[in-house]
């Protein structure tokens, strides 16, 4: 509804074969999201999918199951930080 040309399920560009939950390419922007929070298997990916996007320096955006109660809210001011902007 924003207009946000986005992707989902990118490949990294990185050897590794790992892959975001979303993809803005205005601002080079990934998205994770985490909801299953509960399962040790699941935060193990996880934090390993995290520590990559810290390692090559990725723009990267973490959402949380309490963030999409008020997405509208949480996710313009997160986007604004990258440069990416609604129309």
């Amino acid at each position: 509804m924003a207009e946000i040309v986005h992707v989902y399920e990118r490949k990294l560009p990185i050897e590794e074969d790992v892959y975001c939950d979303f993809y803005i390419p205005t601002g080079k922007v990934y998205i994770e999201y985490g909801s299953y929070e509960n399962e040790p298997k699941y935060l193990a990916r996880k934090k390993k999918k995290i520590e990559l996007h810290k390692k090559y320096n990725f723009n990267l955006i973490e959402l949380q199951d309490k963030d999409v109660q008020n997405l509208d809210d949480v996710l313009p001011r997160l986007r604004l930080k990258f440069g990416v902007q609604a129309y």
